[in-house]
Parts: C-alpha cells; structure tokens; sequence
C-alpha cells in the first residue's frame, strides 16, 4: 500500500477530522479527501463516517487502522535502519523534562551534533508521563525523564542526580498568603514529588498554580504569586536565580534521577548510541 495514503488515513483517525488532519500534514484539504477516497477505491467500501461531530471510523476503518498503524512502523524501522548503515545518518527524535533542555542539555547537544553531524536531531519537550508514552508509541526514539523507570518497558541509563529544593521569594519580596504550589501540569514528575511532600506535611489542600515554562514559574516565584519545587542546577542556571531562596527538601523527598530511557524492543541508531557515549563519559553528575 502506497505509504502517504495511510499516513494520511491514520492522520484522519488519529485527529477526528480532516481538516485537523490537513493542518496536520501541512496540506490543504482537499487533499485529504482525494486521498482517503483514494484508498476507499482501493479497499472497496468507506473508511468513515463524516457529520458535524467529525469523522468516525467505518468498521472497515477500525480494521484498517491496526494494520495501517503496524505498517507505517515498519516503513518507518527499515528506512532509519537503512539511513543508519549508510551513513548514521538516521534521525534522532528526543524527548526531555523542561528543566533538563535549559540546563543538561545544551552542552550535550552541541557535542552530540559536532559527532553525528549527518543525523537530524529534534527535540519534544513535556512531563515525564507524557515523554513515555511518547516514546512507548514510537513518536520519540528516547527521552530523558525522572525515574524510577519501568524496567519491563523500558531500557535505560542514569544520566543525571538532581537535588530538589523548595523554590521560593524572599521574605521581603513574599506576598501575604502566597503560598500556592507553581508547578507543571499533572504528569510531571517534580510536581508530584511537590505533592507527596505537601501530603507528608498534612498540607494537601495547597492550592496548585500551573504554568507551562520553567522561565513562567520561576518569574511568578520572584513576584512572590507562590513556590516551586525544582532541581536546584535549574535555579542556579536562571536569570533571576540569585533573586531566589532555596531550602532543601527533606532527604527523602530531596533526591531525584534522570533517566535516558527507549523502548527495549527498538535497537538505538547512531545519534542515541552517542549520545549514551557521551553521558558514559561525563558520569553521573
């Protein structure tokens, strides 16, 4: 089966419609629609149902998406496998916790890219939960997450210890009462130890402030809205972190690892077995 007509079908099923499919693509709609009609000619009946809630998958639809799925996987195996022998040139999708792209990363990276420079390298940045069902779903070849790790799922190495500590404004700068958790959305796995901690201390109804960027909490954090809970090589490394106060969480609560995790069934190309050299070599910081 012609590859792009399943990518498309699968694009279709996976948003809902075929307008989100084509944004998706980067295609205009009509495309879409001659190429699904182009595989429903194929197959012999309709893949979906179109009304205003979307489109729905077809019984016959539903049977080909397992098929369409586990096909464009192995598209997808054999064409890095191939890039990889030839040249180790095959692409690098990485995933990573926030706080470890604004301060572990950066010199990995440009050590990683002067190494394999024919690889392309991407980076997806989002909480640990979210990085490994990334990566569980083959979206991501590997992502750096706070561990424990699933060792039935998962191959992994240590790539970083991280001391957490209880971010917060001076006590000049502190507004009366602010004494909301600012954090990441649920998934996160500094967020959840925040959480545990707050329970620990009989503090549960703490009211959670979410923002997006590391940059965002550690702003809010200055102007007194609250506290954080983060690695302190994270505080350190911010613009305003001499602005803060850090107090160590407790030592049960205070020790945290990064993990480079990837599927244990999917053989790392060229650019993840450097870029394990590489953390072989600077140790465990």
């Amino acid at each position: 089966m012609d590859r792009q007509l399943l990518q498309t079908f699968v694009t279709v099923a996976e948003s809902g419609s075929f307008t989100a499919a084509a944004a998706r693509l980067n295609c205009v709609q009509s495309n879409v629609t001659q190429r699904i009609r182009r595989l429903e000619t194929r197959l012999g009946g309709p893949l979906f149902e179109r009304g205003r809630g979307g489109a729905r998958l077809t019984p016959l639809g539903e049977r080909l998406r397992g098929h369409a799925v586990e096909l464009l996987a192995r598209f997808e195996a054999a064409e890095r496998d191939l890039l990889d022998a030839a040249a180790g040139a095959a692409p690098l999708r990485l995933g990573t916790m926030e706080t470890t792209a604004a301060v572990r990363l950066p010199p990995l990276l440009k050590a990683l890219t002067r190494r394999c420079p024919a690889a392309c390298i991407s980076l997806h940045g989002g909480p640990t939960a979210e990085l490994l069902a990334l990566v569980w779903a083959r979206k991501l070849e590997a992502a750096f997450v706070a561990g424990p790790v699933d060792a039935d799922r998962f191959a992994s190495r240590r790539a970083f210890r991280e001391s957490l500590v209880r971010v917060h404004a001076t006590s000049g700068d502190r507004e009366a009462g602010a004494d909301a958790l600012l954090a990441f959305k649920p998934g996160c796995s500094y967020r959840a130890v925040a959480e545990a901690w707050l329970r620990h201390l009989g503090r549960s109804d703490t009211p959670v402030i979410e923002l997006g960027t590391l940059e965002g909490i550690l702003g809010c954090v200055e102007a007194g809205m609250g506290f954080a809970v983060l690695p302190q090589t994270a505080v350190a490394a911010a613009r305003n972190g001499k602005e803060l106060d850090c107090t160590p969480l407790p030592e049960r609560f205070a020790a945290s690892e990064t993990h480079l995790v990837w599927r244990h069934d999917a053989a790392p190309v060229a650019a993840q077995r450097t870029l394990c050299a590489l953390l072989e070599a600077q140790g465990t910081a």
